[in-house]
């Protein structure tokens, strides 16, 4: 009886007037629920703001690989969303990662499932796209240009001057891109017929372009800022017709990262009193003849996937040594950024900074000569390798050999050492074998009683071993194998 009591009191309770209160309380707290829920499922699980990137320890920046937003040339990453990208991760204190979006239609789900943070390719903001993201203040805007061939025989006429010309016209763009919307409204209002042509993801501006002037394609669209860098390579195209007008170019987030787009605009802001984004700027868009310089040398890497002019050495040598020939690429830029004749302070000579004495054991005669130092240099880390044979993980393996190359097998044996006295795992390197060779540095632990090397750069060494890999997973998004 008690029971039934206190079911009757409890139904008492949220009888009357306070029921329709209570019920409204909790379907809003079950709507906000269900819309977070949904937003959840959408971005493809929790949000994965500010605080989030910082425990991550990386800042994944999306890039779209071109000769003026990002490219590889004499084997460093340049460009101008690159050197951006760096100067927003600095102000925040993480490191880069660059993820490469190699499919143009495939930018904003690849950062709402969260395989980057941002994207930093110029983007128009546009109704359909700010529904989907959230954008940063703009960093500059443009006009949406037709990209068309010059007559051989000088006509202009033949030209498209005004919209209603584009009447019957076929015109090659992205699907997902601002400049589809553009025609399909220019069709609209113009009461015309334009053939709009999607193309594959995978084709850059710049190539579309590049299908403009070689009669591939009759017309594409592109942002005015990039085309007029073209004209220095194609100099049979025209740029001159109009699309839109001034249209404002941002960087984009998730729309669950809040304080990500506030950092972003707070260093857009810093960055634009303090002119570093007008020097980047001018540095990729107002020197026609930097660019040209750069789009055309065989070791940009937008041609035939080129690093270095010793590409095919580094080829051979790694074969020798069964390294992906890109992994040795990224160790030759880190010893001398493929300068052959390169002598550093101590004496290591050539591409991979060979000690004379190492030069020697392996017969190397002339370590100026590109094919004795790579020779010799693949010969020394299969050397190395065999030192660390221990440790079966090959990738793990790696890293210590990188280090070992860097600074001596012997240091790295003595951070094992270090590692197994103060509990951490000795064939492990990432928080453990690293931690302690960087430590090597500091008298307590360099005269440890375990120790049999004594000092070392340990900090360089491991910096040293996560430029390789950087670089190497760089490489490896933008060149083929």
């Amino acid at each position: 009886m008690k029971a039934q009591s206190g079911k009757q009191a409890m139904a008492g309770r949220f009888s009357g007037k306070r029921w329709p209160a209570l019920y409204l309380i909790t379907a809003s707290v079950f709507a906000f629920i269900a819309a977070d829920w949904l937003l959840w499922q959408c971005v493809g699980g929790p949000p994965r703001d500010l605080a989030d990137i910082r425990r991550s320890g990386r800042l994944r920046v999306l890039l779209s690989y071109d000769p003026i937003d990002y490219f590889i040339y004499r084997g460093e990453p340049m460009g101008y969303s690159y050197e951006l990208a760096r100067s927003f991760t600095r102000y925040l204190g993480v490191p880069l990662e660059v993820v490469v979006v190699k499919d143009m239609n495939n930018q904003i789900p690849v950062l709402r499932s969260k395989k980057s943070d941002i994207v930093a390719h110029l983007t128009t903001i546009t109704p359909e796209s700010e529904s989907m993201v959230r954008f940063s203040n703009p960093l500059e805007s443009t006009r949406q240009v037709l990209v068309q061939r010059r007559p051989k025989g000088g006509d202009v006429s033949k030209l498209v001057r005004r919209l209603d010309q584009l009447d019957g016209k076929t015109v090659y763009v992205h699907q997902n891109s601002a400049f589809y919307s553009t025609l399909t409204g220019i069709m609209e209002t113009k009461k015309i017929s334009i053939n709009i042509v999607p193309v594959e993801g995978s084709l850059s501006t710049s190539e579309l372009i590049g299908k403009v002037s070689d009669g591939t394609f009759d017309y594409t669209a592109a942002n005015e800022n990039i085309a007029s860098t073209h004209t220095a390579l194609f100099s049979n195209i025209d740029i001159r017709t109009s699309l839109s007008a001034r249209l404002p170019l941002a960087w984009a987030v998730r729309k669950n990262s809040p304080e990500l787009l506030d950092a972003l605009n707070r260093w857009l802001e810093k960055s634009r009193k303090n002119g570093e984004l007008a020097i980047i700027r001018d540095k990729y868009y107002n020197s026609l003849y930097r660019f040209k310089k750069h789009a055309t040398r065989a070791f940009y890497s937008n041609q035939a996937g080129t690093i270095s002019p010793y590409d095919a050495l580094v080829k051979k040598q790694a074969r020798n040594i069964d390294w992906d020939w890109r992994l040795l690429a990224a160790l030759v830029y880190e010893e001398s950024q493929f300068d052959a004749g390169a002598v550093s302070w101590a004496g290591a000579i050539g591409l991979m900074q060979l000690m004379p004495a190492t030069g020697a054991y392996f017969k190397a005669r002339d370590l100026f000569d590109p094919v004795q130092n790579l020779r010799a240099g693949a010969e020394h880390i299969k050397f190395v390798d065999r030192e660390w044979r221990e440790i079966e993980d090959r990738s793990m393996r790696l890293k210590f050999v990188l280090a070992s190359y860097n600074v001596g097998a012997g240091h790295v044996r003595d951070a094992q050492k270090l590692a197994s006295k103060y509990g951490a795992k000795p064939n492990v390197w990432e928080g453990n074998v690293e931690k302690y060779l960087a430590l090597k540095s500091e008298r307590r632990y360099y005269n440890d009683p375990v120790t049999t090397y004594g000092y070392c750069n340990g900090p360089i060494a491991v910096r040293y071993t996560r430029n390789i890999l950087d670089r190497y997973r760089l490489y490896r998004e933008v060149i083929p194998k």
